[in-house]
């Protein structure tokens, strides 16, 4: 039962864009001693710049990939957090003590490095859920797709979720990045390394590489928000995403992030028709995240 429990409130926290947890990538850069460093890390929950960790016993993810991608395109595996759930290392009737790994690392730059735009990504491990009532008539949840699920009278649904996060940085000089192939991807339309208050930020977001638009069939939509500005009340910036586009201006200083969630059904013929039979629905998440200065 209590395995069950968890697994629900995973459930909520995950699929459902109003509870859901992000998954972002801090990016901070510091020049105050030439030629200067990026201090990365691995963001996970709801307010920036650290909140959950990724084993976390109520909200646990997995971080399947976290790495650095130069101007040239060759690419730098990161280290990735821990993913097994933890045990408090200290514990009162007040509190438990958790070991917190954000997979936290310095990207220093020399003489040798190559001016550009940087890329720090991540992405989580692909995760299924399936809700349905079994020939008992009880209303159960499993942890894998439906098609590996034994006795099911009925599926009431069934999710693949998975989250992806960037962040920029440049070396002298921006230069325009391109997606990479993030099944959910926001890429930056904007020169992010030269942000300020008041500027517009644009950028592109595409679900498995063609562009997301609000229409009949559904309303696409980024968010944004900063510690700055809108966190700390609970509110946050909205654009649709049309065509593809989606823009914002920045109200204050400091990190920003652009998040983006899409449901999309699977079908016989839709773009997921690979997935038929397995699940009802993917659920992605993705994330971008800059300093305004």
């Amino acid at each position: 039962m209590k395995i069950v429990s968890q697994a629900i409130i995973a459930l909520l926290l995950l699929v459902a864009p109003a509870h859901a947890h992000m998954l972002w990538v801090n990016a901070f850069e510091s020049f105050a001693h030439k030629p200067g460093h990026t201090t990365v890390s691995i963001g996970w929950g709801h307010s920036l710049p650290i909140d959950d960790i990724t084993n976390s016993v109520n909200a646990r993810t997995v971080v399947k990939d976290f790495s650095l991608t130069d101007p040239a395109g060759k690419v730098l595996s990161l280290h990735i957090p821990a993913s097994k759930v933890t045990k408090p290392f200290a514990k009162t009737v007040d509190v438990g003590i958790f070991d917190a790994d954000t997979a936290c690392q310095k990207i220093a730059f020399n003489k040798n490095t190559t001016p550009g735009t940087y890329l720090a990504a991540a992405k989580t491990e692909i995760k299924s859920y399936t809700r349905y009532i079994d020939s008992k008539g009880r209303t159960r949840l499993a942890l894998k797709p439906q098609n590996e699920v034994k006795d099911i009278e009925k599926v009431l649904f069934s999710v693949q979720y998975q989250a992806f996060a960037k962040s920029y940085f440049s070396v002298e000089k921006w230069i325009s990045p391109k997606p990479i192939g993030h099944g959910l991807e926001i890429t930056p339309l904007t020169d992010l390394s030269k942000v300020k208050v008041g500027d517009l930020v644009e950028v592109d977001v595409r679900f498995l590489g063609k562009p997301l638009s609000y229409g009949p069939t559904g309303i696409e939509y980024v968010t944004a928000f900063s510690p700055s500005f809108g966190q700390g009340k609970g509110f946050e910036l909205f654009s649709y995403i049309s065509e593809g586009k989606a823009q914002f201006e920045v109200q204050s200083v400091g990190q920003w992030v652009v998040n983006v969630f899409h449901n999309e059904p699977v079908t016989k013929d839709g773009p997921l028709k690979d997935l038929y039979g397995k699940v009802t629905s993917v659920n992605y998440g993705a994330t971008l995240t800059f300093t305004a200065k």
